[in-house]
């Protein structure tokens, strides 16, 4: 598959009349963790999914992350108005995670959220950074080909 632009299929995905959802598959997705503004961790992993899907006449999508460190979460976002670099609010995030955000550009995929906690001194602030889509799967079975 051609390296395409990230920012480009993301839009024209969006875009089109379709509400079937997208599963786009990543080579890489780089996880850095931080906690106080200190390095905590960071881990790579490889073919990581997330899932686009329009939602009908809201203006809105919604975006499925499947590989995460700690459990799978879905989030909306207002459609981006035109294909170049997005910075994007995430809204309705599952608690614990707030102050996300969700930026687009040709060359990676960028969610950075927090996980909050009652102690502030627990609170973990977490980046991932999705590049290279190795495979588009569009679908209308369960999340990239999982069983329910």
């Amino acid at each position: 598959m051609p390296n395409l632009p990230i920012s480009y299929t993301f839009t024209d995905f969006l875009h089109q009349s379709s509400h079937t959802p997208l599963c786009i598959t990543f080579a890489t997705l780089e996880i850095t963790n931080h906690q106080n503004g200190q390095f905590l961790n960071q881990v790579e992993r490889r073919q990581s999914r997330i899932v686009l899907q329009k939602i009908p006449q809201t203006g809105l999508a919604q975006m499925t992350v499947l590989d995460n460190l700690v459990f799978r979460f879905s989030f909306k976002f207002r459609l981006p108005l035109a294909a170049k670099c997005h910075n994007l609010e995430m809204r309705s995030l599952p608690r614990p995670l707030d102050r996300g955000r969700l930026c687009v550009d040709n060359e990676k995929l960028v969610l950075s959220f927090r996980i909050n906690a009652p102690d502030p001194s627990l609170r973990v602030e977490v980046t991932q950074v999705y590049k290279d889509i190795c495979k588009l799967e569009e679908f209308s079975a369960p999340l990239c080909g999982q069983t329910q």
